[in-house]
């Protein structure tokens, strides 16, 4: 039996990652999942070590000041799902490409920024960054805008009250039972995401329908008890642990401690925004 191994290898690659995706509408399975995290794991720890060389302190002004980028990523990919752009400068939108072309974007606004501040131009990055993150949003918006609104133009509503009110919910309970590790805003903004991106889900599958999940994880969840409303306690009984893991055994390394957190935020804001930006604008 003769093996090609070099077709086997672009065979395997198409199969897993690039059918997926760009054709089938499939989107995750276990291969590229497993894969995506093993890539996020590593980026994580190249871009802290970039960043001690680099002398970027990481601590909560960094995280809100960066806050504005993850809208306009989540942004980002909702240009290819209403169709703004064709193949193949669409591709660039398209999972997981969209991320590399985010980190970009981020990467060349901070660093810009903090040259400046260290030339004496600016007195502050922070201000400049942020406020350039939103400006990119505005554009994006805006182009966004151009589109006609979906149906369900309510939708975006509804998961806006139903995550303020998890999230309240969440806030009043950790008050009570003085779980002081959740209620810093740091955190409660962390399970704010996640409650955020559980209502885009429970909205788009149970109430708008004609949605559907793509995550490996949540697609099991969901099929398994028969509602998107399953998100809710898969968020809570995965989250509220890792925040009090980082809290009792992070908080002495600064630098990772504040990365773990962002990377928390946007695993949550991320696929939030961008489900209710389809909400928005994408005909089910």
């Amino acid at each position: 039996m003769d093996f090609d191994i070099g077709s086997d290898i672009v065979g395997f690659i198409d199969k897993y990652f690039i059918h997926p995706i760009v054709y089938s509408g499939e989107g995750y399975n276990p291969v590229n999942t497993v894969t995506y995290a093993i890539i996020l794991g590593i980026s994580l720890f190249a871009i802290l070590k970039l960043m001690d060389v680099l002398k970027i302190r990481l601590d909560e002004r960094f995280v809100i000041s960066t806050a504005p980028y993850i809208l306009l990523g989540a942004s980002l990919r909702v240009i290819q799902d209403v169709g703004l752009l064709q193949p193949p400068f669409s591709y660039l939108f398209i999972t997981p490409l969209v991320y590399v072309l985010a980190f970009v974007i981020t990467a060349t606004v901070l660093l810009t920024c903090l040259l400046l501040e260290r030339k004496g131009v600016i007195k502050d990055y922070a201000k400049p960054y942020f406020w350039a993150g939103i400006a990119g949003i505005a554009i994006v918006l805006g182009l966004l805008s151009t589109k006609q609104f979906s149906s369900a133009w309510w939708a975006p509503v509804v998961v806006v009250l139903l995550a303020s009110a998890f999230t309240g919910g969440i806030y009043l309970v950790a008050r009570h039972f003085k779980w002081d590790f959740l209620t810093n805003r740091l955190n409660m903004a962390i399970l704010g995401a996640h409650m955020f991106d559980a209502s885009s889900t429970f909205t788009a599958i149970d109430l708008v329908t004609g949605f559907a999940e793509k995550h490996v994880v949540p697609v099991f969840f969901i099929n398994f008890t028969g509602t998107a409303a399953v998100m809710y306690v898969l968020k809570l009984a995965v989250f509220i642990p890792v925040i009090y893991v980082i809290e009792k055994y992070f908080k002495d390394d600064p630098q990772l401690y504040y990365a773990i957190k962002f990377v928390l935020l946007v695993l949550g804001f991320g696929p939030g925004i961008r489900n209710t930006l389809e909400l928005t604008f994408v005909q089910a």
